[in-house]
């Protein structure tokens, strides 16, 4: 279908219809905005929590530093002998 001319009561109608899609649209937008502005306080403190937590302790110091010889996973070293 091709429109070639509106009538003036036709283009006045389709003139309504996209303003209200254009404030529908609006609407829409401003509530994703909200939404996102609310959800970007806890991630950020989420993200804030993880990269202290990172700082205060490397993964692979605690656990080696804390854990005694005998209690090696791969048991007691070779080469060593008890007299």
């Amino acid at each position: 279908m091709r429109i070639l001319r509106l009538t003036p009561e036709q283009a006045v109608a389709v003139t309504r219809q996209l303003e209200r899609a254009r404030a529908w649209f609006a609407t829409l937008m401003d509530a994703f905005r909200e939404m996102a502005r609310r959800l970007t306080r806890p991630l950020a403190a989420v993200v804030e929590f993880l990269r202290r937590y990172e700082a205060a302790a490397p993964l692979g110091a605690a656990t080696t530093q804390r854990r005694p010889a005998w209690m090696s996973p791969y048991g007691p070293p070779i080469g060593r002998h008890r007299r």
